[in-house]
């Protein structure tokens, strides 16, 4: 049983690095969605039809962690897995052993909430400011770090304290700053499938929760029905009496079962979106709002003045995370009627090439948001946006 659990383990973490090598972006994936339903609402301009690829993704992603818990921290996400990895070499390499005090982590672990309430309240609503201090956009930069850097200082400050947080503590970043994991934590609670432990049938060792990666007080419970629980089945691992066991309905399960569904509905979900992302990529006629007052010039600095365009169509160049990022920009009785991708070399910016020209649409502005985890490609689309539209001036 031990070893059929152990193989249980290093399928885990073969899961983590397929996901984090081909699929590095799901994390900002999954939380652009929220965001891009929360801005609709926000600003007024809720329309289901464009609505519907961000709720149809929520809702299943939502839907499986009611079921299933929190099996995208522990076995998806880029964050965690990094994390896990930080924490796996330093513990078996440099022998670190150190504990938090239980008190101090549960008060701990209420940060992310607060972090969650501040990106909603906050950089969602209304300010941009924060854009350089996001370490997922520094993380997606890792593959041009020089002009990464200058860009998101801020963030990979962030992103370097998180890293060093996580050679210490396991799972740092998903215990105390994850904004994402807050969302889960209480949607997981409602869970179906959950860990059952019976403590009459434990002994004194207390190694499930010693063992436990999000520092969850398991020789207390009965039944794991903890928002911080992550599935990683280390507590089924390492326990001898083999007491905790996978449930459903309170029925004993192979973990391996719940795993497998976890695996295919995150990557059917993946597939899902790109499918999505690629029907929705298409030329998009917008409202007629004239063109924003707040629109930037090529330098990235904010106009005030009202603008007039000529009628045409125009070809502008931007820089994302890689050079030479095309659009085509149709200009129409003095609005934007079109902005189509002709080239892009973004390997992770799928999400904003669909999302940031309909948003310049809609607005009539290219002071729009940015897509969580893709700043360098959404303002690489804006300055595109801006040149041609230099080129269009009366």
């Amino acid at each position: 049983m031990i070893k059929k659990i152990s193989k249980l383990q290093i399928i885990r973490h073969i899961t983590q690095i397929i996901f984090l090598i081909f699929i590095p972006e799901l994390f900002t994936l999954v939380f652009s969605q929220l965001k891009q339903i929360y801005s609709m609402i926000v600003k007024g301009n809720f329309n289901m039809g464009e609505a519907w690829p961000h709720l149809i993704t929520a809702l299943i992603i939502m839907t499986l962690t009611i079921i299933l818990g929190r099996f995208f921290c522990g076995w998806f996400c880029t964050f965690g897995a990094v994390n896990d990895f930080i924490y796996i070499v330093s513990h078996k390499l440099f022998k670190i052993k150190f504990r938090v005090n239980k008190k101090i982590d549960s008060k701990l672990k209420y940060i992310k909430y607060v972090v969650l309430l501040f990106i909603v309240i906050v950089i969602w609503t209304s300010s941009s400011f924060f854009d350089s201090y996001s370490p997922w956009s520094a993380f997606a930069g890792m593959d041009n770090i020089p002009e990464s850097v200058v860009q998101y200082t801020a963030g990979f400050i962030i992103l370097a304290l998180i890293a060093i947080g996580a050679i210490f503590i396991e799972r740092f970043f998903c215990r105390y700053l994850c904004p994402l994991g807050a969302v889960f934590s209480v949607v997981s609670k409602l869970r179906i499938f959950k860990i059952s432990k019976p403590t009459d049938k434990c002994g004194n060792c207390r190694l499930c929760t010693n063992n436990c990666s999000m520092g969850i007080e398991l020789y207390k419970m009965d039944k794991v029905g903890s928002g911080e629980c992550i599935n990683c089945f280390k507590c089924i691992e390492i326990c001898h009496r083999k007491n905790p066991q996978a449930s459903i309905l309170n029925e004993n399960v192979n973990p391996l079962f719940p795993s497998a569904v976890a695996i295919a509905a995150f990557t059917g979900l993946n597939s899902l979106s790109s499918v999505m992302n690629k029907n929705n990529a298409v030329p998009y006629v917008g409202n007629t709002n004239s063109i924003s007052a707040t629109s930037k010039d090529s330098t990235g600095n904010n106009n005030s003045q009202q603008k007039g365009y000529k009628d045409g169509t125009y070809t502008g160049v931007g820089h994302g995370k890689n050079p030479d990022l095309k659009v085509s920009v149709t200009v129409k009785d003095s609005k934007i009627t079109n902005v189509e991708i002709i080239s892009a070399n973004e390997p992770k910016g799928k999400e904003p090439l669909n999302v940031v020209p309909k948003e310049i649409i809609a607005s009539q502005s290219t002071s729009v948001d940015a897509v969580s985890g893709a700043t360098l490609t959404s303002k690489g689309i804006m300055m595109a946006v801006n040149n041609a539209l230099s080129q269009a001036k009366k």
